[in-house]
């Protein structure tokens, strides 16, 4: 779903007349009359679905109460999905993590100056640098296997060591490496190219809806949820950890940013449709969840 079609949506069911969608959405009168004849069942179904569910944000809070949840596939016997997924393909690797020089800032200078930032320089990010916020943020330290559990402990917190979360790089200036979309590997902590080119920067700039920060960053780190590496051990409740294990990520990525002189701007903005697009996630059994732009001060 492009943007022009997501817009198309978010106003024509909130009921705006045709002058607004097509001011708001920036349509031409053709786009206005094939989306009104290709989007008609659509827009019938969402409207009904936002009048069932008026109060879904409160119903998720009260829903996820243990008290409604049912059994967990761990407790079936269910087998434990993996710790990670990676991307096929050769890996690129990254500076090891025990050969990183660790940045001489302390913690609470990190943290008095965390700013989210959204104006860059055109200064590459080294490799190095890339690795260390890698290591910070998803980086594998641990890989522990048992006949029952497959657990990846990390830098960052997860209930039960869970983490459900992937890491996808927009790269646009890191020294050495190409242009383009990346997967990141947590355990050989190299990249495998997911797509080619500068062109990339363009395409998560629109699912961004339009962010430029993006298209100036050195990185732009994107984050997919994998929901039943979590609901497998925590059923329904899960869904509330994969926001917090996103959140556990995003700030451990602003403290890393400042140690190397950069700042972090994170994206909760973005249409949902078009990211997961990006990434090949179906929207149910993954989505993006969290995004960020990231490069390097001006000041």
């Amino acid at each position: 779903m492009d943007n022009k079609t997501m817009n198309y949506l978010f106003y024509k069911v909130r009921g705006a007349d045709r002058e607004t969608i097509l001011k708001e959405a920036e349509l031409t009168e053709t786009e206005y009359a094939e989306l009104e004849q290709s989007l008609r069942d659509e827009v019938t179904a969402i409207q009904a679905e936002r009048t069932a569910h008026p109060h879904i944000g409160q119903d998720f809070v009260r829903l996820t109460h243990y008290i409604y949840d049912h059994e967990s596939a761990q407790s079936k016997g269910e087998p434990c999905p993996p710790a990670f997924q990676p991307l096929e393909g050769e890996i690129i690797p990254l500076p090891a993590p025990d050969t990183l020089t660790k940045p001489d800032i302390t913690l609470a200078q990190a943290i008095a100056q965390r700013r989210s930032l959204r104006n860059y320089t055109d200064k590459p990010l080294s490799q190095a640098e890339l690795s260390w916020l890698l290591w910070s943020t998803q980086w594998i330290r641990e890989h522990r296997v048992t006949p029952k559990m497959e657990l990846g402990f990390r830098q960052v917190p997860s209930a039960g060591c869970r983490h459900p979360l992937e890491t996808y790089l927009l790269l646009n200036r890191v020294k050495g490496i190409a242009p383009g979309l990346y997967y990141y590997h947590p355990l050989q902590h190299g990249l495998v190219l997911y797509k080619s080119g500068a062109e990339q920067a363009q395409a998560v700039c629109e699912a961004c809806l339009g962010q430029e920060m993006v298209l100036h960053s050195a990185v732009t780190f994107i984050w997919l949820a994998i929901p039943y590496r979590a609901s497998w051990r925590y059923s329904q409740r899960s869904y509330r950890y994969l926001y917090l294990d996103a959140g556990h990520a995003g700030q451990n990525l602003h403290l890393a940013a400042e140690a190397i002189g950069a700042g972090a701007c994170m994206i909760g903005a973005y249409n949902d449709a078009a990211m997961n697009a990006l990434l090949q996630a179906n929207g149910t059994d993954a989505f993006v969840i969290y995004a960020a732009a990231l490069g390097k001060k001006t000041g």
